[in-house]
Order: C-alpha cells, then sequence, then structure tokens
C-alpha cells in the first residue's frame, strides 16, 4: 500500500510541472485591410498579420494571387496579395483566407467592372419610307444618352432585354429623296456615331368610288356652277354647306347618300373648315349690300363637335369687311387654334387685300388681328385678291400659329403665294400653277406625320370653262425655304406620282368649289366638289 501511494505521488508531481498548451491566435495587424475595393485596373496589395502558429494562404479566384502560400508563427508576417486587370464587363468578388490551426482571417476583394458602352459592329441602320419605329442595339453596362440630328428621328423609350434596344421614331419621308439622320451613342469616355438612312419612295395615288357613285341627288342647295360650296368632315359623315344660305347637307362616307341637314341651330353656316382635332367649324357671311353701303350681317364663328352637338359660338367679329368665303382653322378651337379669314375684294369698291387672325387659347378667341397683306402680284393693277362677291382667295394656313405663314392663291391669278406670317408680306412660290382658266380653287393643310401638306385645287371661280381641274399634294414641310426668294421646285416639293408629280382627275372633275381631306393609316383620303357636274368626289392617295 505504502509502495502504491508513493507511485501516484511521483505521477502527480509529474503531472503538476507539465506547461498548459497555449491558444492558437491569428488577426490582421490592420482591420483595415479586411475589405479591399479595388478599381479596374491590375494591383498589388502588401498585408501583415500576426500568429502564433503555423499558417497557410489561399485565394478562391484564379484572378488572385497570394505569395508566400504558407509560413511559421510570427509577428507582422507580410503577404502579398496580386490582383489581376478586371477586363469583364462586370463587378467581381474574391477573397484570401488566412488559416493557422483552427483560426481564420478573411480577406475581401472587390474588383469593379471595365465600362463599356458599343453598338458592336453596327454602323447604319436602314427603314423604309413608311417610318415607324426602328431599334438600336446598344450594349452597356453604364448609362447611355442617344441623340439624334433630324427631327424626323426621333429618340424614344428603350426596351429592358439582353442588350438595350434605344427605340427611334422615325417619320414618313414625304420628301421625295432618301435622307439619313446620324444618331450619337454617349457614355463617358464613350461614343459612336451610328447613321440611320430612310429610303424615299414615289408616293402611288389610287382613284377610289369613296361613294359609290357620284352625289347627284341634292334637291335643295343645288351647288351646280356654286363657287361657294365648301365641304368639311364630322365624324363618319361629309358636310356640303352650300354657300347660299340653304341646309347644310350630310353625307354617309360609306355611301355617299345624302342622309339628312345638319342641325345647327339658329346659325346658318355659308362656309365649313375642319380643325385638326377634326372639329367642324362653321361661319356666316358678312357682305356689304352695294345699294345700301349697309353689312348684311355680323360676323360669326361656331364648332360642332359631333353632328349631335349644339353649335358653340367661338367668334362674333366686328363688321370690319365682308368676311366669310376665304376663311382656314387650324390647331384645336376647343383648346389652342388659328383663325385666319380673308377680306372679299369687291370690285369697284374696296379692293380688299387684308386678312383677319384670331388666335384661340384655351377655347376662348382673343381680339382679332386685322392687317394687310403685301407684295401680291395681281392680274389687275390693285394690289388686291382679285375677287368678286362670289369668287375668294384660297387661304390656308401652315401650322398651328400665324407665325408659320400660309400659302393662298385667287381669282385670275394662277401662281401659289406664301404669306409670311410675321411681316405677311408674300412672294411667289410655286408660279404657273394653273393656267387662267383655272386659277386656285381651295387649299385644305394638315399634319401627316409631322409634316404640313397641302392638298391643292384648281378651277375657275366665276364661269365655269369646263377644264379639267388637277389636284396637287404638297409637302411644305421645307417652309422656312419658302419664306426665302427660293422658288419651289415642282419635281421634287410635290409628293404624287414621281414621273408626272400631280394627279389629275381627267376623266370627272372640272371646276372646284372646295376641297377636303382627312388623314387615315397609311396615306390621305381627299374630298372635292365638283361644281360642273353637281357631284363630290374621292381620291385616296397612299403614301
Amino acid at each position: 500500500m505504502k509502495k502504491f501511494f508513493a507511485i501516484f505521488a511521483v505521477a502527480a508531481m509529474l503531472f503538476a510541472c507539465e506547461e498548459p498548451v497555449p491558444e492558437t491566435t491569428l488577426s490582421l495587424d490592420n482591420a483595415a485591410d479586411a475589405t479591399m475595393n479595388l478599381s479596374t485596373e491590375a494591383a498589388q496589395k502588401v498585408v501583415a498579420f500576426s500568429t502564433n502558429a503555423a499558417w497557410t494562404a489561399a485565394a478562391d479566384a484564379e484572378w488572385i494571387t497570394v505569395t508566400p502560400a504558407s509560413g511559421v508563427a510570427g509577428t507582422a508576417i507580410q503577404l502579398t496579395i496580386d490582383v489581376a486587370a478586371n477586363t469583364t464587363f462586370d463587378n467581381r468578388a474574391g477573397k484570401v483566407t488566412i488559416t493557422a490551426d483552427d483560426k481564420v482571417a478573411e480577406i475581401a476583394i472587390n474588383q469593379v467592372q471595365t465600362d463599356e458602352v458599343n453598338v458592336g459592329e453596327l454602323k447604319v441602320l436602314t427603314v423604309g419610307y413608311a417610318g415607324g419605329e426602328v431599334e438600336l442595339p446598344v450594349n452597356h453596362n453604364v448609362a447611355f444618352t442617344v441623340t439624334s440630328d433630324a427631327d424626323w428621328a426621333v429618340v424614344g423609350g428603350t426596351r429592358a432585354l439582353t442588350t438595350t434596344k434605344q427605340v427611334i421614331n422615325v417619320a414618313t419621308n414625304l420628301t421625295g429623296a432618301d435622307r439619313t439622320a446620324t444618331l450619337l451613342v454617349e457614355a463617358e469616355g464613350f461614343e459612336y456615331e451610328v447613321y440611320l438612312t430612310q429610303s424615299a419612295k414615289a408616293f402611288s395615288t389610287t382613284m377610289v368610288d369613296v361613294f359609290g357613285a357620284q352625289v347627284t341627288t341634292f334637291t335643295s342647295g343645288d351647288f351646280s356652277g356654286n363657287a361657294m360650296a365648301s365641304i368639311a368632315i364630322l365624324g363618319d359623315k361629309v358636310v356640303v354647306c352650300p354657300g347660299n344660305g340653304q341646309p347644310t347637307k350630310l353625307l354617309s362616307k360609306a355611301t355617299g347618300e345624302v342622309v339628312g341637314d345638319l342641325n345647327c341651330g339658329d346659325f346658318v353656316p355659308y362656309y365649313v373648315e375642319n380643325d385638326d382635332a377634326g372639329n367642324l367649324v362653321m361661319c356666316n357671311r358678312n357682305l356689304l349690300d352695294m345699294t345700301t353701303y349697309a353689312w348684311t350681317a355680323t360676323f360669326e364663328v361656331y364648332y360642332m363637335t359631333s353632328e349631335t352637338a349644339a353649335p358653340v359660338k367661338l367668334i362674333e367679329g366686328a363688321q370690319y369687311g365682308p368676311l366669310g368665303a376665304a376663311f382656314d382653322v387650324r390647331g384645336d378651337v376647343t383648346k389652342n387654334a388659328t383663325l385666319l379669314a380673308a377680306h372679299e375684294g369687291i370690285p369697284d369698291f374696296s379692293m380688299g387685300n387684308s386678312i383677319e387672325v384670331w388666335t384661340i387659347t384655351d377655347g376662348v378667341a382673343g381680339t382679332s388681328l386685322k392687317t394687310n397683306v403685301t407684295g401680291i402680284t395681281p392680274l389687275w393693277s390693285a394690289e388686291a385678291w382679285n375677287c368678286t362677291p362670289h369668287n375668294f382667295p384660297a387661304f390656308a394656313l401652315i401650322g398651328e400659329t400665324i407665325a408659320e405663314g400660309a400659302l393662298y392663291g385667287f381669282y385670275d391669278n394662277n401662281n401659289l403665294h406664301y404669306m409670311d406670317g410675321t411681316t405677311f408680306a408674300s412672294t411667289v412660290v410655286v408660279p404657273g400653277l394653273y393656267d387662267w382658266q383655272r386659277s386656285l380653287a381651295a387649299i385644305d393643310i394638315h399634319a401627316v406625320n409631322g409634316a404640313p401638306i397641302a392638298v391643292i385645287t384648281g378651277g375657275d371661280l366665276f364661269a365655269n370653262y369646263g377644264a379639267n381641274t388637277p389636284i396637287h399634294v404638297l409637302n411644305v414641310a421645307t417652309q422656312t425655304e419658302v419664306a426665302s426668294t427660293t422658288v419651289m421646285n415642282q419635281a421634287t416639293d410635290w409628293v404624287l406620282d414621281e414621273t408626272t408629280q400631280w394627279y389629275t382627275f381627267w376623266a370627272s372633275v372640272n371646276a372646284t368649289a372646295d376641297v377636303c381631306f382627312e388623314v387615315i393609316d397609311g396615306g390621305i383620303v381627299i374630298y372635292c366638289i365638283d361644281n360642273n357636274l353637281n357631284s363630290i368626289e374621292g381620291l385616296v392617295v397612299v403614301f
């Protein structure tokens, strides 16, 4: 027993003298080294750490190299980390892990992408004459912008696909010639030019029997030989106003049949016109009684938004010159618009060359501007419209403000004139458009795919000579050039028929009293009055 206790005592003494095993330590000397945010370029970083044990170091990405990969315990041990350049188009992340026994220290490495904006091998986009949307694919990983140097190619929104597709809205090419726009793709440090080319197309005309047959069913308000008749559109009806106090007729667009009278209340229209919003605008006429030298009425303008809506009074003008024959409106009369009326010249009395212009704001017409148009080239000696109470100037506003000017023509003068909307001076832009038997009868202008398009008819309004009357369709998008002394080139500015640049109702139309048109998908539909044949004709122009 004594021997057993002696052995136990010796063992206990030996155990009590053994050193305890120390705990492994591992730490970065600088805590900020735990995260490295690097640029896209290659980089080398030296990190110091300390540990009391053998250690290893390794990276989890092939683009990170660690030197040395292992070592013994120590303080301020230097670890070199090499990071390759990031040539990819994405940000990337990796880490270096230092391990000593069961202890771990991690160094997070974040490297930004290589910025890139490109359009690949694309140099030219092409689009057909009809325009529409075309997509410009842009490869990018940073924000970019696209701009266009042409107002007919408008940069729109984007479509979020793998490659962003920038939408370019291209208008129909009404110029008659191919055209090119430059699209500039820009981001910081990047710039690419892409050329957008649009082809031209010979505009085709399709004569259609819009009404199925000539409209010869007028029993009242017959406009045969009546130069005062006017035509407009209201919803699914064609509106024909005889201009002589007889009821205004409604015709079905589908059949051409007269389906009734337009209910204008107590108002008696003498002229009808359309604004750009499709509203029907109507005016009466105030004439001078040459016996009493008194005005027959006060000039008034009403509009209707539908055939069932009550007429709304827009203008009650002063008794200032005979008004109500040469009349035009652009814009939306329920909102903002411009209305123009030419004072009708009276032989041996006024021989007027003046106009009156109203600006309509928020549906309310302001005070009219009365002014003379200068630079008229008359057939007779006086500077005037050269018309009688039954023959008036054909006037049409080019845009929705008077500042954009107007086109006009008048009896016994076969030129097409441009009136400057600021100075009210006029110049001849197409000389000899018609011969003396077919002076300008009517002009209607509306925007077609952003371009102002004029439909112009001739036809002697004083005596129906019976000559066939051409109907011209004119692109006046270059009206700034028109305002100068440059004469329009009929070979390039007329948009109908590539070879002759015009279309003629040779088979049917004679002298025309008025014309109007509406925009349809792919073209326009023209309605005109043939006041020789007492009929309404229709023409579809396909762009």
